[in-house]
């Protein structure tokens, strides 16, 4: 038997379609959802430069933002609000059933509930140690 090692991957390594392709295979043969794939949302403006961008994840029908950012001097206009809402239709549109992220500003909150979110789960102590919130939306099929 050969020497083995674990390692954290380097950038520019094949590695994550590797395995990407290999935990599809497992999802195809077995059917449990194994297989995670990351999307990117790209916000740019009239000439092309890039404003901000959304950053999620989809397995077995759930869609997971996993990062939402803006630049800091296109902040308060709604950008977040557009990437969220385009999310929520490229979720739908790969066909995920539930939308979900996490927050730490319950400021946003009553917006989000205007829009068909709401709140799963308060925790303490989480990412940074601060108090964060699993928000969830189901989604519905448009037609």
């Amino acid at each position: 038997m050969s020497e083995l090692t674990i390692r954290e991957m380097e950038n520019g390594e094949e590695f994550a379609d590797w395995f990407a392709d290999l935990t599809l295979q497992e999802e195809r043969a077995t059917g449990a959802p194994t297989h995670l794939e990351d999307h990117y949302l790209i916000l740019s403006n009239a000439i092309g430069d890039w404003v901000g961008g959304l950053r999620y994840t989809t397995r077995g029908g759930v869609a997971t933002v996993v990062d939402v950012a803006v630049r800091q001097d296109e902040r308060g206009q709604g950008h977040g609000h557009r990437l969220l809402s385009a999310f929520e239709e490229h979720a739908r549109d790969l066909g995920a059933h539930v939308a979900e992220f996490w927050s730490d500003d319950p400021a946003g909150e009553p917006e989000l509930i205007l829009h068909g979110w709401h709140r799963v789960l308060r925790r303490e102590g989480y990412f940074g140690g601060g108090t964060w919130y699993l928000m969830e939306k189901v989604l519905t099929t448009t037609v």
